[in-house]
């Protein structure tokens, strides 16, 4: 076998050159010299680029015979990709992101390293499936781990606060997200949301023929007469001179943008409107995004992966019209991105009713300090309570909450798991509550 010594983030693949040798690699590449005068060594600048590079001939460019698509944003990502799946045909289509990469056992990954996205691309392939929908993570984008795939569409959602503890910043988390966009070939397409304020910047670096949709721009696909509702929406798309009113079981403005990417990324690929407006009918949320729950008291729960700023804010406003009130339970987790816990705490103590501060995934950190982090944000006045265990917060939003409240539980959605420590301790929102019999 060839082994390829990339320096991670915890240890360096240099290190093991020799116990690799030893253990039949009949090649090695890497970024320096080592020690290995048994067997060639392959220099080369970037380990993680070679990679893929390497992964994408071994699996003989799998993406080349499949219609791909790659989705990248702060938010809507997950539910973007299983709605195109849906308008493209689910039994057609392949999705690799942060769900059906736990169906997978790839646990806290959105976008896998480049040999297993080349290895799914070639099972896909083999099984006779047509589409390839992945979600194109920045850090999957700058650790060049979709390089080598033969994307036919790109989509870009939104940019927002969020993993600035890999990117440093807001210029650097936009800069990995161009890199799906300035990679493009000619004739792939670059689906663009005109409505966020990158999206000029977005549209100068693609190089592919370039499609928007929007709400409140003018672009190639808009969503115009949008009636909202307490677990649906309904808008007009418009494109053209055509108009086709449709009804989704997905709440909230976000979810309009996200079927309008959907629907403009599946149209551009051949999916007559008529078709797409039906389909789009039968469209259910993601597990984890959204999910409707109620209480033994008759108190409506929703369980979601809101964890950026943005998106917990986007859950609450919608949240918000609905109910007498809105109890918010939430954390943020450890080792990243520590500037937006008290903006978050800010967040939801400026529109939830009652903030519960708990913990989601702690890692390395004592959850402690987290929970005080973000509640350093929450205004004061703001009524709010700090409860560690995270099952006991719950329980606590329970028996706060009245038959006409809304208990949105953010943060970690569809995860089977929370992280303490180096250990994936098994746990899920959703299941709790009911094997407490909690609710239902």
């Amino acid at each position: 076998y060839l082994f390829v010594a990339i320096k991670g983030f915890v240890a360096d693949g240099q290190r093991f050159i020799a116990d690799a040798v030893a253990r039949g690699a009949a090649a090695v590449v890497a970024c320096e010299d080592a020690p290995c005068s048994s067997v060639p060594l392959l220099r080369v600048h970037d380990a993680r680029s070679a990679l893929a590079t390497l992964s994408a001939a071994f699996f003989s460019h799998p993406s080349r015979d499949l219609f791909t698509v790659g989705v990248t944003g702060t938010n809507g990502k997950t539910t973007v990709c299983h709605l195109i799946a849906h308008l493209l045909g689910d039994d057609e289509s392949v999705i690799v992101g942060t769900v059906s990469n736990e169906a997978r056992g790839l646990h806290a990954v959105t976008t896998p390293e480049s040999p297993i996205v080349q290895r799914i691309a070639s099972d896909a392939r083999a099984a006779g499936k047509k589409n390839l929908i992945l979600e194109a993570s920045s850090a999957g984008l700058a650790l060049h781990r979709v390089d080598n795939i033969d994307f036919d569409t790109a989509v870009f959602t939104n940019l927002t606060h969020d993993h600035y503890d890999f990117h440093s910043d807001r210029g650097g988390y936009l800069r990995a997200k161009l890199l799906l966009f300035r990679n493009l070939k000619p004739e792939a397409r670059a689906i663009i949301n005109a409505d966020d304020p990158v999206a000029e910047q977005v549209i100068a670096a693609a190089r592919g023929m370039v499609t928007t949709y929007a709400i409140a721009n003018k672009a190639t696909y808009r969503a115009t007469d949008i009636e909202h509702s307490l677990e649906s929406t309904r808008f007009t798309i418009a494109h053209g001179k055509e108009r086709f009113s449709v009804s989704i079981a997905l709440p909230g403005e976000h979810n309009v943008y996200n079927a309008l990417a959907a629907t403009a990324a599946s149209a551009e690929a051949g999916i007559p409107l008529p078709v797409i407006a039906s389909r789009l009918a039968t469209a259910r949320s993601v597990p984890g995004r959204y999910q409707f729950m109620r209480s033994a008291s008759g108190a409506r729960i929703v369980v979601d992966f809101a964890h950026s700023p943005d998106s917990l804010e986007k859950m609450l406003t919608s949240l918000r019209p609905y109910y007498e009130r809105v109890i918010c339970v939430f954390g943020c987790g450890g080792e990243s991105d520590r500037d937006k816990r008290p903006i978050m705490g800010r967040i939801s103590g400026s529109l939830a009713d009652i903030t519960i501060v708990t913990t989601d995934n702690p890692k390395g950190e004592d959850p402690r300090e987290i929970i005080d982090a973000i509640a350093a944000g929450i205004p004061a006045g703001s009524v709010h309570e700090r409860i560690v265990d995270r099952q006991r917060a719950i329980k606590r939003a329970i028996v706060l909450a009245g038959p006409s409240d809304v208990i949105l539980i953010a943060g970690k959605g569809h995860e089977p798991y929370q992280i303490v420590g180096h250990e994936f301790v098994p746990y899920n929102d959703a299941e709790f509550l009911r094997q407490a019999g909690l609710a239902e």
